[in-house]
């Protein structure tokens, strides 16, 4: 009888734990899905002349391929793949053949995985009310955050890019000058083994202008926003240690990282049922994932399936300013799931939707909460209107291999490109001059249609 009363009690408080855990809310927005059979919507030729764009692109060097879609609510107006991996050099995991660019085929997102992986999450927290946007980071990396004036830096000033922080960390962390374990090996690793090293050097940083005085693009506040979702998560019970990915969580406080994957795993990636967007990709997705650079200076190789950003590789993959992966399909998804989000969504709801996509300060920039717009009346012109003629008021964001995200919901219209245009030298900038002829390009076939 004692026995059954020990296991009575166990049960009992497994049960309860697993009901103090919280599940993740499914979104209930039905997406009209992409035929993956076929190459190009529809079969007519309206799109002609942007299959003409893109492939020109290809042909002049912008990039060795690309993948696009535009659509709107009522499904996929157009989806193309262009081009192929590379420019005829095969990659050591494609057995060096060079395959030609599918709609499935994966992209290193970039910075792109700020707003899809970590501005969703923060969302997700405020809208929820478990986050005040105007809450010091101090509340969440504790008092050490405060040092060298960053005390009243705030989760509002990293999604605007106003914290004061400069560019980027310096030294960078994958730097030999930084001295991360892995940095002193000919292939470095992708590990966790620099994580405490790097949230000191988060905790430590310096700022460059007074706290909200001044719109600078900078990576470290993504950085620093990735510890924040990480300890919401903790705090919530959201994650627990169980479903982190093995190896990261070498030990509090810099396993909030985990926590933030893990998050980002559950609560906004497999909310939408997408099955191969995430950090990390699995090494049997390697090859379907377009190559970066060739990277002859630290990793000294074709870089391919894993994160081309040097810091999130020293970081593991993970971070909050890059290292996400995706295909024009999934992107699709989760575009759509933001356009068209429904009042009372618990994924994400159109009031929210709204507010982190709308442009916050006009007097400073263009910058939404997260997302950056497409306004041709401040001075930074939402990166040089990348997103052409659609609306002032589209919400978008770029990322550094030439991944593009533009969302107008004036026009309630969606436009996806993903190139890897920093292959095999990212000092090729030639996409300067297309993602905003191309973007001007879709919106002008597509009002023809409209109209």
């Amino acid at each position: 009888m004692k026995y059954l009363n020990i296991l009575l009690i166990f049960f009992i408080v497994i049960i309860g734990c697993v009901v103090s855990l919280k599940s993740p809310i499914k979104s209930k927005i039905d997406v009209p899905r992409l035929n993956n059979q076929q190459v190009r919507y529809p079969s007519d030729e309206t799109w002609s002349e942007v299959d003409t764009f893109l492939e020109e692109a290809i042909e002049n060097g912008t990039f060795p391929g690309c993948v696009a879609l535009v659509g709107n609510q009522k499904g996929v107006l157009y989806a193309s793949a262009k081009g192929s991996f590379t420019y005829g050099i095969g990659t050591p995991i494609n057995d060096f053949k060079v395959p030609p660019m599918e709609l499935s085929t994966l992209f290193d997102m970039a910075s792109c995985s700020k707003v899809t992986a970590c501005t969703t999450s923060v969302a997700q927290f405020y809208q929820r009310g478990e986050l005040n946007l105007d809450s010091p980071i101090t509340d969440f990396l504790g008092l050490e955050f405060g040092v060298n004036g960053k005390s009243g830096i705030s989760v509002r000033n990293c999604l605007l890019h106003n914290s004061g922080f400069y560019p980027d960390p310096n030294p960078f962390w994958n730097t030999a000058e930084f001295n991360c374990p892995a940095t002193e090996e000919y292939y470095p690793p992708m590990e966790f083994t620099c994580q405490s090293q790097i949230y000191q050097s988060i905790l430590n940083q310096s700022l460059m202008n007074p706290i909200g005085s001044t719109y600078v693009y900078s990576d470290l506040n993504f950085m620093t926003l990735m510890y924040v979702v990480g300890n919401l998560a903790k705090q919530f019970n959201y994650i627990t240690a169980d479903q982190l990915t093995p190896g990261c969580d070498n030990g509090a406080p810099e396993n909030a990282q985990c926590y933030y994957e893990a998050y980002v795993r559950h609560y906004v990636f497999n909310a939408l049922n997408l099955n191969v967007t995430n950090y990390l990709p699995p090494q049997y997705l390697a090859p379907q994932c377009a190559p970066t650079e060739n990277d002859t200076v630290y990793m000294h190789t074709t870089i391919q399936g894993v994160v081309s950003d040097g810091n999130a590789y020293a970081l593991g993959g993970i971070s909050g300013h890059a290292g996400v992966f995706s295909n024009v399909e999934e992107m699709w998804i989760f575009m759509y799931s933001l356009m068209f989000a429904e009042a009372n969504s618990q994924y994400l709801n159109s009031t929210t939707v709204q507010y982190f996509t709308t442009e916050y300060n006009h007097t400073q920039s263009s910058r939404a909460l997260g997302w950056n717009t497409n306004d041709p009346s401040v001075f930074d012109e939402g990166w040089g209107l990348a997103c052409g003629t659609l609306s002032a008021k589209t919400w978008m964001h770029l990322g550094y291999t030439g991944t593009m995200l533009c969302g107008d919901p004036e026009r309630e219209l969606i436009v996806i490109l993903l190139t890897n245009r920093v292959y095999p030298d990212p000092s090729n900038i030639k996409i300067e001059n297309v993602r905003k002829p191309f973007s001007t390009l879709v919106q002008q076939v597509y009002d023809s249609i409209i109209n």
